[in-house]
Protein backbone atom coordinates (compact mmCIF):
# COMPACT_ATOMS: atom_id res chain seq x y z
CA UNK A 1 0.00 0.00 0.00
CA UNK A 2 1.40 3.42 -0.95
CA UNK A 3 1.90 5.96 1.78
CA UNK A 4 -0.10 9.14 1.40
CA UNK A 5 1.23 12.36 2.91
CA UNK A 6 -0.80 15.41 3.80
CA UNK A 7 0.74 18.84 3.24
CA UNK A 8 0.61 20.92 6.43
CA UNK A 9 1.65 24.40 7.54
CA UNK A 10 1.85 26.02 10.96
CA UNK A 11 -0.27 29.03 11.93
CA UNK A 12 2.11 31.93 12.60
CA UNK A 13 -0.28 33.32 15.23
CA UNK A 14 -1.20 30.24 17.29
CA UNK A 15 1.68 27.94 16.19
CA UNK A 16 -0.88 25.16 15.64
CA UNK A 17 -0.77 22.86 12.61
CA UNK A 18 -3.10 23.48 9.67
CA UNK A 19 -4.09 20.79 7.18
CA UNK A 20 -4.00 22.38 3.72
CA UNK A 21 -6.19 19.66 2.24
CA UNK A 22 -3.46 18.70 -0.23
CA UNK A 23 -2.41 15.04 -0.43
CA UNK A 24 0.67 13.63 -2.17
CA UNK A 25 2.58 10.38 -2.52
CA UNK A 26 6.09 11.70 -1.87
CA UNK A 27 7.97 14.07 0.41
CA UNK A 28 10.06 15.46 -2.44
CA UNK A 29 6.99 17.19 -3.86
CA UNK A 30 7.56 20.04 -1.36
CA UNK A 31 10.53 21.09 -3.49
CA UNK A 32 8.08 21.87 -6.28
CA UNK A 33 7.07 25.49 -6.72
CA UNK A 34 3.40 24.45 -6.86
CA UNK A 35 3.27 24.50 -3.04
CA UNK A 36 5.14 27.79 -2.61
CA UNK A 37 2.30 30.17 -3.53
CA UNK A 38 -0.72 28.55 -1.91
CA UNK A 39 -3.04 30.15 0.63
CA UNK A 40 -5.14 28.47 3.27
CA UNK A 41 -7.85 29.80 5.59
CA UNK A 42 -6.73 29.08 9.15
CA UNK A 43 -9.37 27.48 11.39
CA UNK A 44 -7.44 28.62 14.48
CA UNK A 45 -7.12 32.39 13.95
CA UNK A 46 -9.47 32.81 10.92
CA UNK A 47 -6.81 34.59 8.84
CA UNK A 48 -5.35 33.48 5.50
CA UNK A 49 -1.78 32.14 5.55
CA UNK A 50 0.58 31.60 2.64
CA UNK A 51 2.56 28.39 2.23
CA UNK A 52 5.68 30.48 1.37
CA UNK A 53 8.10 27.60 1.84
CA UNK A 54 7.00 26.65 5.36
CA UNK A 55 5.00 23.57 4.34
CA UNK A 56 5.79 20.12 5.75
CA UNK A 57 4.26 16.67 5.34
CA UNK A 58 2.67 14.18 7.72
CA UNK A 59 1.76 10.59 6.98
CA UNK A 60 -1.98 10.33 6.37
CA UNK A 61 -3.64 7.73 8.54
CA UNK A 62 -5.90 5.64 6.35
CA UNK A 63 -8.86 4.50 8.48
CA UNK A 64 -10.27 2.50 5.57
CA UNK A 65 -7.27 0.14 5.64
CA UNK A 66 -8.86 -1.89 8.44
CA UNK A 67 -12.06 -2.43 6.49
CA UNK A 68 -10.50 -3.49 3.18
CA UNK A 69 -11.68 -6.79 1.76
CA UNK A 70 -9.41 -9.71 2.53
CA UNK A 71 -9.92 -13.30 1.34
CA UNK A 72 -10.83 -15.92 3.94
CA UNK A 73 -7.92 -18.14 4.98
Amino acid sequence: MAQVFKVMIRCPVTKLEIDTGIRTFGREVLNSSIYQDGMVNCPHCTQFHAFDGNAFVQIEADPSADSLWRPNP
